[in-house]
């Protein structure tokens, strides 16, 4: 990286600190997320609420804002405009929030991640709604701090992804609902409709070694460098990445010994969310430009390795003298078109995380109804039960019996602000998009099928990784793409591909 202004090399020296402080955050968040035991929550809580006041006063020093603001951005190069347009971006929350809320915050969230996780467990949604109401008089208060032209819910929004409004949201999610829709009533009516399979969440049982020793096969052969990363299990939570350092990005998973494709398909999603990290240039290591641009990118990262990649028939064709090894007793049996159709298997369900490509959207667009309604006062928290299943039972045609399947079920709101649920539809959006600019320069399925992973990944790196948040998220979609964003690659790519498999017409 060629930095030659002196102010922006000022400003970088003095960020590392701030990035090296992130990471040490980064620690304690992995620990209280995998390891904490209970009674360690308080301390931890005091831990993360000091860091994040040391973190903040870095950012607020006299010198560093005054070069942030100040900085004019004629005669700079490319990267260094990128840096000051970093800074400025993720300053926002720093230069405007006063400080006491951001320790206050960073205070609530680790407890409230304690408290969510045995809520969950023991489905007891009373016993989360004080702090969750907490956390949303924070998010209301952090985001009218932060400022907004519309909505209050696009200030939390543009932390995610830059430049995103709620506006933009309502839009995509009217283009997608109709359609996808359509496809699932279609796909209901298809005589290879199967409400349920015998090959899983059944009687049948998958070691959780087995599945393991699958999951690490399989990111090994995507690329993922266990020498700078590791997977723990996180079960019954819910699974992340964590980039602690440029060589230390980490992922969690989670296993049911009734459905060995659970595990797997995380693996791969949260592997691409690692893969990205440790693909970006080494040159900019603790600088602005370290980092996924976006959530909803790293987003696109991963949902293309778990769905493009992973539920391809020709991955499953590859896959498929693996899993008899791994399996003999149970799936031995089964061919490739068998286990294709498995995992691509499309009914509406409870759980995000397990839902199929086609009805995916669909639980993003209940989210993003809840928390654009929370932010803005036009939902109460405690009304949350109630209002998820109506909304499931609108979209999706299935009602949570419990709130641990229901509200309870995702972690989000206890990890930062509200926000982050619409870069996942954002993610694959981008995927899609990128899928088909990559299989005109790819052959994908021949490498998929010989399980050449490798090629696919230089493709990524070469367009995506190496430049970290060199370029902004509209910027880097048009770069490789050639195109604005268009929700109609996502479209054409679910119709026909699930046409095909349910024999349906659209």
């Amino acid at each position: 990286m060629k930095i030659r202004n002196k102010k922006i090399k000022k400003l970088v020296e003095k960020y590392r600190q701030i990035s090296l402080l992130g990471k040490i955050d980064a620690v304690l968040g992995w620990d209280l997320e995998v390891s904490l035991p209970q009674k360690a929550v308080e301390g931890r809580a005091a831990q993360i609420a000091y860091l994040t006041k040391i973190i903040s006063e870095k950012w607020l020093d006299k010198e560093f804002r005054k070069l942030v603001t100040d900085t004019v951005d004629t005669g700079l190069n490319q990267e260094e405009k990128a840096i000051l347009r970093n800074l400025r971006h993720a300053g926002k929350f720093y230069f405007k929030v006063p400080k006491e809320i951001i320790v206050e915050f960073a205070e609530t969230i680790t407890r409230a991640t304690m408290v969510w996780r045995k809520a969950r467990k023991e489905d007891k949604f009373k016993d989360f709604l004080p702090h969750l109401k907490k956390l949303v008089n924070l998010n209301q208060t952090i985001a009218k701090h932060l400022g907004y032209k519309e909505n209050l819910y696009d200030a939390l929004l543009d932390l995610y992804e830059p430049g995103l409004t709620t506006a933009f949201c309502k839009q995509i999610f009217a283009n997608l609902q109709p359609e996808l829709t359509t496809l699932i009533k279609k796909i209901q009516k298809s005589k290879k409709y199967q409400k349920k399979s015998d090959l899983v969440k059944g009687e049948l049982n998958y070691p959780v070694d087995s599945q393991e020793q699958l999951c690490l096969f399989v990111i090994k052969r995507m690329g993922y460098d266990l020498e700078a990363g590791r997977m723990d299990d996180i079960t019954p939570s819910h699974p992340f990445t964590n980039e602690l350092g440029r060589f230390d990005v980490r992922f969690t998973n989670r296993y049911d010994s009734k459905d060995f494709r659970e595990s797997l398909m995380i693996a791969m999603h949260e592997a691409g969310h690692a893969l990205y990290e440790q693909g970006i240039s080494e040159d900019y290591t603790d600088t602005p430009l370290q980092g996924g641009v976006s959530l909803g990118i790293h987003e696109s990262q991963s949902r293309f390795w778990e769905n493009q990649i992973g539920r391809s028939w020709q991955f499953m064709k590859f896959m498929t003298p693996i899993f008899h090894a791994f399996y003999p007793e149970v799936l031995s049996n089964l061919d490739t078109d068998t286990l294709f159709y498995l995992f691509n298997t499309v009914r509406p369900s409870l759980i995000r995380t397990e839902a199929d490509e086609v009805t995916y959207n669909l639980h993003i667009a209940l989210r993003f109804e809840i928390e654009e309604a929370l932010v803005n006062s036009k939902l109460n928290p405690e009304d949350l039960p109630e209002i998820w299943r109506d909304k499931m039972k609108k979209y999706l045609g299935v009602v949570p019996k419990t709130d641990r399947e229901g509200v309870l079920q995702d972690v989000h709101w206890t990890n930062g602000p509200m926000g982050y649920f619409p870069t996942y539809t954002m993610g694959n959006l981008y995927a899609a998009q990128f899928t088909a600019k990559m299989h005109k320069e790819l052959n994908i399925e021949e490498f998929v099928e010989k399980g050449e992973l490798g090629t696919i990944l230089t493709w990524l790196r070469t367009n995506f990784h190496q430049y970290g948040s060199l370029y902004w998220p509209d910027e880097l979609i048009r770069r490789v793409t050639g195109q604005k964003l268009n929700p109609k690659f996502l479209l054409t790519y679910l119709a026909k591909k699930y046409s095909q498999i349910y024999s349906v017409k659209l």
